[in-house]
């Protein structure tokens, strides 16, 4: 616990460091640590406790997001991408946030989501079939990547499958360089990949509003870029930028960590396994204790705004704070036996989307395609063995499995469900 270095991303790609986070919720659950070099004369408080964590997020004026959501601050660079960045819904604050946030939130809404569900279901069999078929293989790249980048990017916000491959890069390369220090051995590896990205992803935003509001789709972007607002204007093209930013980045990351941590969880728990597959009833409380156990985002920071008293300590107006979800969803004071994966865990308030104002917008869709791909996984009775070691992102902002070797078999008198 004192020799914890939140910015070794070497200990992370091993793994999250539950131990070290246990002792900082029992000893030290809001604590101050130093940034990375060269800015090791700064700092942030570190909140591990799932209350705390829900109060900083329940006090958007008070700890707020335009300064960043990662630890780095936001700079400004000599590009109009900046201002997509800088103004991406995560970044936003009140009242601008609640504005476009209200805008959208129709189109991710339970209604809306619900008529996706048999396209959802048509994509989780044709991955699956595929996978399966290989019998052999990455179940990352086969299973836990394609299945929501062709989901959220070909089928709800409408990429072109040409695109596809590059939608994805972009939203991993832009979720790992948060996580990537100056001095890190990959850094300015990162940066210059990540200047060259961001070039083109803020021009494929650009034609996609322009295009889709002279020519409109049957997808997302083309909702979007129709939005008007109350009094009747259209949304500005910077606005469409902000809603883009969000969406692309955010698309299929965390679906995708869950989606591989969750089958590695059931692989090393082979009795749970065992009781989903013998009651599928179970699935949509066996998502939810993946989303908790995985973790999927590590981290939200915020920035205290005014002086503030979280937890005992006194926050100063500018200070950063970090709201560490992948510790408050083993907190014990709110989860009974929280180092044990258990598919039935009942109540689960678990902070893997969030919380508050800036409560992940997707979290429907993503629930939505995670319970029909195990729906689809448990009626054909795939049993995923591993066939190679784990490996992990280096990252401290995205807790996600890179690359996971499978064999697959299928046992068909385990369940015959159909799942209409």
């Amino acid at each position: 616990m004192d020799d914890l270095n939140f910015f070794d991303l070497d200990m992370f790609s091993r793994g999250f460091p539950h131990q070290a986070f246990r002792g900082l919720r029992r000893d030290r659950p809001i604590s101050w640590h130093a940034l990375a070099p060269p800015h090791s004369d700064q700092g942030f408080w570190l909140a591990t406790k799932h209350k705390d964590i829900c109060e900083i997020a329940r006090q958007s004026r008070i700890f707020i997001s335009h300064a960043g959501s990662v630890l780095a601050d936001a700079v400004q660079i000599p590009h109009p991408a900046w201002r997509m960045i800088r103004d991406g819904l995560c970044h936003l604050d009140a009242p601008k946030h609640a504005e476009l946030r209200r805008l959208v939130v129709p189109q991710f809404g339970a209604e809306a989501v619900a008529t996706l569900e048999t396209t959802i279901r048509r994509r989780a069999v044709e991955v699956l079939d595929r996978a399966q078929a290989r019998g052999r293989f990455d179940l990352v790249a086969e299973i836990a990547t394609e299945f929501p980048v062709r989901v959220v990017y070909q089928d709800v916000l409408g990429f072109a499958e040409s695109d596809l491959k590059t939608a994805a890069y972009w939203g991993d390369l832009f979720n790992r360089v948060h996580a990537v220090p100056n001095g890190d051995r990959e850094f300015s590896h990162m940066m210059q990949a990540s200047g060259v990205a961001l070039e083109r992803l803020y021009r494929y935003a650009v034609d996609a509003f322009r295009s889709r509001r002279d020519a409109p789709r049957d997808d997302v972007l083309s909702i979007l870029a129709g939005i008007r607002h109350g009094n009747g204007e259209p949304i500005s093209e910077q606005d469409f930028l902000s809603y883009f930013w969000s969406l692309a980045i955010g698309a299929y990351d965390t679906t995708a960590g869950t989606i591989a941590g969750g089958i590695a969880a059931l692989a090393a728990h082979p009795e749970q396994q065992a009781k989903l597959y013998a009651n599928p009833s179970l699935i949509e409380s066996a998502v939810e204790e993946m989303l908790r156990w995985e973790s999927p985002v590590i981290y939200f920071r915020r920035t205290a705004a005014a002086d503030y008293e979280l937890g005992g300590q006194a926050i100063k107006q500018g200070d950063r704070v970090v709201m560490c979800f992948a510790s408050g969803n083993r907190d014990e004071e709110v989860f009974q036996a929280p180092d044990i994966f258990d598919i039935e865990r009942h109540p689960n308030p678990h902070l893997a989307f969030g919380h508050g104002a800036h409560f992940c917008l997707g979290a429907r869709l993503a629930r939505l395609e995670l319970r029909v791909l195990f729906e689809e996984i448990v009626a054909r009775g795939l049993r995923f063995e591993l066939a190679g070691p784990i490996a992990r992102a280096r990252s401290n902002f995205i807790n996600r499995i890179t690359r996971m070797p499978v064999a697959v078999e299928s046992r068909d008198e385990v369940c015959t469900i159909a799942f209409e």
